[in-house]
């Protein structure tokens, strides 16, 4: 468990790089003081102004500590609750003969070729930004498979539409724990109602609405209300509880080594790794001879299983036609140990951190299928082995039955070669995305099958065969909001207080040193870099390959909804339905930071200027200055309308279909077609059953809060149900208007 201890070290610098902040700089919040006068009043005055402004700065000084403290406090119980379970559960609960047994047992499963059939396949890396093969297959086929369905929807006959003319819409879900994920889940639970969901055809997610997309992914088959029915259970306990991870161990031992297989995997490969002589001067020709030994009797086992593999086939399609040998013996943890020494001399092996346990633990309340008894002996469990693996959501997927999942996380780029903090000068987030079918960076137009996600890289070839990285570890990339930098953790602090304590501390903020915007007091996931030492011709994509290891995390660092994937121009996405339920929704910079995106991306068909809410950036008295001088200051009557008609005429879906403001790209050879973006908020609502019932402020739908009752699950879910339905109409219009642009583009080109 030292990665834990190590977590809670950096945890405990986390108070020290705030108290040992220059603090001084912050004596005067408005301007700086003369420092002489003839006038003795004013002198009176400047140092009352001075020692009220210092007064002012440790006051601040003080809530900021005490805002982090409590935030220490809360991770390090989260810490303390994780450490315990798995102690509890792995050195109390096993004798200790059977200890290492179970762990082993366990990592097996990471080379079991019928839990991971891609163990056969070798890999390869493919760059460029256009999308894979498979998905522009799968747009076809998804585009057939809805077409009487969209016909319905938006009350064409059938035979009147042309299937090239379906806009592709996607689901841009928000982070926001599992207050995102049941509220996602109530939204989808509207649109399948209304037949809207059966026209999707691409599930975004970022953090919390992840786990909702998983689900349906996996054991739901598409299905909202069966999620429910498994959330009401799951939502009874908490992840975090020994008791809980004990009895689930004990009572399900198969299942249990399928959801902690990756972590196992992952430990005993550390293990071979600090055996493994780094330095070339310590390594003796025993040693490589010994090494180079395993590694090949490792390699032709698997040329053997292959082999086999291959000769099976053509036996069952021409019978007799080989001489079929006896099956090899299954592969073992040793023999994927010992190889692994000889390529440790070169790649590092990707460190345990809290992340790996944290997506452990959400697989098995999220994607662990919770089954109501009649008893009260608690929910039976249920789990598809195939669902370990994010590739195996490709089934349906390929032939268009559902839509496709996006999942997201982001890279910190602190913006040196090396990416090293203490040279950084830039810092910035890139977007990774994780489907079916490939993973990758969309800033970097470079991609790996998803089936070889996890296996150790070198120039585009593989170092040694493991099974795809276990989705659990993906969850938990993807919702590792807990790594946030500390300057993060402070604009949390920044968005809890009232506004006139936000406008004071905005000269603080601008002061923040920059290593606080890079420092992450705990490490995110990391694990191989599928693009280390790959040629490049290009110096960002050499970046990124600079280093074998990749460290992903919550992608609401960056923007809270998934704009990015369904942006990606090869995509085409035509029409994003951003369900938000992010927390203090009314000063967040979503909107703005996707503009931004847009712009360094090349993307014309962003509907420019478009904003939901009239205080709209995170830092609102800063960003409203700048947006007197900029491009964008014609549309603050738009905002601000935009804003009573959430607020005052409770409308909670607003259409923006076209620009207000000029864009800033080179002007385009012909006018692009916006795209249709259609916000929901997750509001309350006066109309609702319970008027009085607000996310923002119930105790129970707090972010990090993973234990809920049935009534409150009902609750939130109800209530994203009814606003959903309540703006369906106005949906299915825009959905329509967007149907006849794309029809009209496409006749207009073919010159019809």
């Amino acid at each position: 468990m030292s990665w834990l201890t190590d977590v809670k070290s950096r945890l405990d610098t986390l108070a020290s790089q705030v108290q040992h902040m220059d603090w001084s700089a912050f004596t005067s919040f408005e301007t700086d003081l003369p420092q002489s006068t003839t006038n003795t009043a004013s002198n009176q005055s400047n140092a009352n102004k001075s020692a009220e402004n210092t007064t002012q700065a440790e006051s601040l000084k003080k809530q900021i500590l005490n805002q982090i403290g409590a935030v220490q406090a809360q991770l390090n119980q989260r810490i303390d609750d994780a450490k315990a379970a798995l102690e509890d559960v792995v050195q109390h609960m096993l004798p200790p003969q059977l200890q290492k047994a179970w762990v082993a047992e366990c990592a097996q499963a990471c080379i079991d070729k019928e839990i991971h059939p891609e163990l056969l396949q070798t890999t390869s890396v493919r760059l460029g930004q256009d999308i894979c093969k498979q998905e522009a297959e799968f747009q076809q086929k998804r585009a057939r498979h809805i077409h009487r369905s969209f016909a319905e929807f938006i009350g064409e006959p059938v035979e009147s539409i042309d299937p090239r003319d379906i806009p592709l819409i996607g689901i841009a879900g928000s982070g926001g724990g599992f207050r995102a994920m049941v509220a996602t889940l109530g939204s989808y639970r509207a649109m399948h109602l209304a037949g809207l969901a059966q026209c999707v055809t691409y599930d975004a997610a970022v953090s919390g609405s992840s786990w909702a997309i998983a689900a349906l992914h996996t054991y739901a088959n598409g299905n909202p209300l069966k999620v429910l029915d498994s959330v009401h259970e799951a939502m009874k306990t908490s992840m975090f509880s020994t008791a809980n991870l004990s009895e689930f161990i004990t009572e399900n031992d198969g299942m249990a080594k399928r959801v902690f297989a990756d972590i196992a995997a992952r430990y005993l490969l550390s293990a071979a790794s600090s055996s493994a002589p780094i330095d070339s001067q310590e390594t003796t020709n025993a040693d490589n001879l010994q090494s180079a030994s395993a590694a090949e009797s490792f390699l032709g086992r698997i040329t053997d299983e292959i082999s086999w593999q291959s000769k099976r086939a053509l036996d069952i399609l021409f019978p007799g036609s080989t001489q079929q040998s006896s099956k090899p013996a299954p592969l073992t943890m040793d023999e994927l140990l010992s190889a692994a020494k000889a390529v440790f001399k070169t790649v590092s092996v990707p460190p345990l951190s809290i992340v790996d346990l944290y997506g452990a633990l959400l697989f098995r309340k999220v994607i662990v299928q919770h089954l109501k008894q009649d008893d009260d002996k608690g929910p039976s469990l249920q789990l598809d082995s195939r669902w370990v693996r994010l590739s195996a959501q490709s089934a349906a997927v390929d032939q268009g039955q559902l839509p496709m999942p996006l999942y997201t996380a982001v890279r910190h780029f602190i913006g040196s070669d090396d990416n090293d903090p203490d040279k950084a000068q830039l810092s910035k987030y890139q977007w990774f995305e994780f489907s079916p079918y490939e993973v990758g960076s969309i800033d970097h137009g470079a991609w790996i099958p998803s089936w070889a996600f996890g296996r150790p890289m070198v120039d585009g070839h593989e170092q040694f065969k493991i099974g795809e990285v276990h989705f659990g570890g993906i969850l938990g990339a993807a919702s590792s909001a807990f790594c946030a930098s500390v300057k993060a953790m402070i604009m949390e602090i920044y968005m809890a207080v009232p506004a006139a304590v936000r406008s004071a501390m905005d000269p603080l903020l601008d002061r923040i040193e920059h290593g606080t915007e890079i420092a992450h007091p705990i490490p995110p996931y990391t694990l191989y870099n599928p693009f280390y030492q790959i040629a490049s011709s290009t110096a960002e994509l050499a970046e990124l390959g600079s280093k074998p290891l990749l460290s992903l995390m919550d992608a609401g660092m960056d923007n809270n909804l998934p704009f990015a994937p369904l942006l990606r121009p090869e995509r085409g996405v035509d029409v994003i339905v951003c369900l938000d339920a992010s927390a203090n929704i009314e000063i967040m910079p979503w909107f703005a930071r996707a503009e931004a995106w847009a712009s360094d991306h090349g993307v014309e068909r962003w509907p420019w200027g478009v904003r939901p809410w009239a205080a709209d950036p995170l830092r609102p008295s800063k960003a409203e200055a700048e947006l007197d001088q900029s491009t964008l200051s014609g549309t603050r009557s738009v905002r601000q309308s935009m804003n009573k008609r959430i607020r005052d005429d409770n409308i909670r879906c607003v259409v923006f279909d076209q620009p207000v403001a000029l864009s800033p790209l080179p002007k385009p050879k012909s006018l692009p077609r916006s795209v249709t973006v259609l916000y929901l908020p997750l509001l309350p609502n006066p109309n609702f059953r319970n008027p009085g019932f607000d996310p923002e402020t119930a105790d129970f739908c707090g972010t990090f809060n993973d234990k809920w009752s049935s009534e409150q699950v009902d609750l939130l879910a109800d209530l994203a149900s009814f606003n959903m339905t309540q703006e369906i109409e106005r949906i299915r219009e825009a959905v329509k208007v967007a149907y006849k642009r794309k029809r009209a583009h496409r006749l207009y080109h073919e010159g019809l």
